[in-house]
């Protein structure tokens, strides 16, 4: 692995893909201090462990700041229902249908990180949200 490869994989903010990640440890394991010992397959072992739950970790990204506040006190569900609930009324007023729309989106977003995408709260949001005018 050249140098240049070397300072890229690991100033750049994505992970890099399994084989590159591979290398980077065999090379790293190679260049440890003399007179520490370290096993190469252990210790591709254990970094690929960690490349897994980072892997996972960025193709699901944590909720928003605001939701992770809301679920520490509990209240996330309680202002899911209270925006849902405004939707509704707003659609019965009259906001225009862009500004419906654009509730149920924030609802759709708010619903979509504490429910399962296929829940009917997120798809019924994620529905009156493309009504616009």
């Amino acid at each position: 692995m050249s140098t240049s490869t070397m300072s890229y994989v690991l100033s750049e903010p994505r992970l890099p893909d399994s084989k590159t990640m591979q290398r980077l440890i065999a090379l790293l394991v190679e260049l440890a201090p003399t007179g520490r010992k370290m096993d190469l397959e252990e210790t591709t072992g254990r970094f690929l462990d960690l490349w897994e739950k980072a892997a996972r970790a960025e193709a699901d990204p944590l909720p928003s700041l605001r939701v992770q506040e809301f679920k520490k006190t509990g209240n996330a569900y309680l202002h899911l229902a209270d925006e849902y609930q405004k939707a509704e009324i707003w659609e019965k007023t009259l906001f225009s249908k862009n500004n419906v729309a654009n509730q149920w989106e924030y609802v759709a977003r708010l619903a979509s990180e504490l429910l399962p995408e296929d829940h009917p709260v997120v798809v019924e949001a994620r529905k009156h949200a493309k009504n616009r005018e």
